[in-house]
This record gives C-alpha cells, structure tokens and sequence, in this order.
C-alpha cells in the first residue's frame, strides 16, 4: 500500500484541488469504466504505447467476466480507445495522446483526482465479486 500511495504521491502536483474537481470536463472523462481503468492503469505505469494500453484493458475485461479474451475483443478495445476514450481523457487533459506516435502519457494529477480514480476503481471491483 505504501508503494502505491508514493507512485501516486510522485504524480500529484500543485494544481488547486477545488479548482480540478469542479471541472466537468473530469467527470465526463470519468463517466466511462474504460477510461477510469486507462487512468488507473497510467497512474502505474506512467507511459504506454496504446497497443500496450489495449492488450492491459482487454485483459482487465477478461478477468472481470471470467472470460477468455480474443483478439476481436483486444481490436475494439483498441478501437475504442482510439476513436473514443483518449481524445476523451486527452481533452480533459489528463493524458498527453500522441497518436502519431501511438503512445499515452498520464498527466500530472492532483493527489484528490489521483484517489478519485483509484476509489472508483475499488468500488467497481467491489460490486463486481
């Protein structure tokens, strides 16, 4: 748990807290399972290729449904989060998109937002078992 709470910590900056969580533009990034599992899965592991980012969804998603994943699933996944959930979470800038290069970089978080994301994150594994 301390290990998670520093990787989180070193992203956390001194952006105003009130001023970031009443932005509606966060919780419409938010609103989506996907994009709040994108987001929890960067505040790990900072930068991915979005290939990466898919192959970790699809995965995700398989764990959850206990279900074996294909590669149909991996390619919507990654569809969707071409078309979709990183121009989404890219405009609330909470990731840096570059899709020329086809990779993702988080953006730095205040330390409300970080625990927003991993709460939410908590709470659908919760009511998922």
């Amino acid at each position: 748990m301390n290990e998670e709470r520093t990787a989180h910590d070193e992203l956390a900056t001194a952006i105003e807290p009130s001023s970031r969580l009443a932005d509606d533009a966060l919780y419409r990034a938010l609103a989506s399972t996907q994009r709040r599992r994108a987001l929890a899965i960067l505040c790990e592991e900072t930068e991915l290729t979005v290939e990466a980012l898919a192959t970790l969804l699809t995965g995700w998603d398989a764990t959850e449904t206990n279900t074996m994943a294909t590669p149909a699933d991996r390619e919507t996944t990654l569809i969707e989060l071409v078309h979709t959930h990183l121009p989404v979470l890219a405009e609330s800038e909470l990731v840096s998109y570059d899709a020329e290069e086809a990779t993702v970089t988080i953006e730095p978080l205040s330390q409300p937002v970080i625990e927003l994301i991993a709460k939410s994150v908590d709470a659908e594994r919760q009511s998922s078992s």
